[in-house]
């Protein structure tokens, strides 16, 4: 049987969605759901509807990313924000098991995935050319509640996520999402020139010798996989 890893991405989509069908039956949900995707990411989010209208958004954790622990810390963070009033997070659902975390596996799948499921929050996205001010101005108050939230709040004795720094972000050694020399868009070489932190931004400078269509894909380059 063919590895999970070594298949196309369109093939590893219908996989990706059986598990998440499967993952439902963890959950006291409604008969009749549907289990559509909306975004893959680092994760894949799936929109859960029930025949009524409800709606759940179910994240099958990427594999080897976030271990257990460190999905239970941000989860951890995410009540306590909503909980104390900060900003409205999406509320995850218990299983069956009285768990928020359920792991689910696959036949063709080499391991058990992690898998949360949401309440749906009902949000739409900003349109083009569309006045910002006004939603900007709450994004500030929120981000500044979120710091300040940060700062008091006592995290759990286990609390753990990963740590981004120049070695798991641009080294070659430990990158937290791969080479970035891997990225779609370079053909080799290219080396790192500068590195320039500013009080909210980073920024790289990069020598690339030569650079490819946005549309090609490097040979052997290493994609991220769902």
């Amino acid at each position: 049987m063919t590895d999970f890893h070594s298949l196309t991405h369109d093939q590893q989509l219908p996989i990706l969605l059986e598990l998440a069908q499967a993952a439902t039956g963890n959950y006291d949900l409604p008969h009749g759901l549907s289990v559509a995707l909306i975004n893959l990411s680092e994760n894949a989010t799936y929109k859960v509807e029930a025949p009524d209208g409800r709606r759940w958004a179910l994240r099958i954790h990427r594999d080897g990313y976030h271990s257990r622990t460190a999905i239970a810390s941000e989860l951890a963070w995410l009540i306590d924000l909503r909980q104390t009033g900060v900003v409205v997070t999406p509320a995850p659902v218990k299983g069956r098991d009285d768990e928020i975390i359920q792991q689910v596996g696959h036949a063709r799948l080499p391991r058990p995935r992690n898998i949360v499921l949401f309440d749906w929050e009902t949000g739409t996205e900003p349109g083009i050319g569309q006045d910002l001010s006004g939603p900007f101005e709450v994004l500030g108050e929120v981000t500044a509640r979120m710091h300040l939230h940060t700062r008091q709040w006592q995290r759990p004795s286990w609390f753990t996520r990963l740590t981004w720094d120049f070695k798991t972000s641009l080294g070659e050694d430990t990158p937290h999402w791969g080479r970035w020399r891997d990225g779609v868009g370079f053909e080799g070489g290219g080396q790192v020139l500068a590195v320039g932190a500013g009080h909210h931004h980073v920024v790289v400078l990069v020598e690339q010798p030569q650079l490819a269509p946005q549309s090609a894909r490097p040979q052997g380059g290493r994609q991220r996989q769902p």
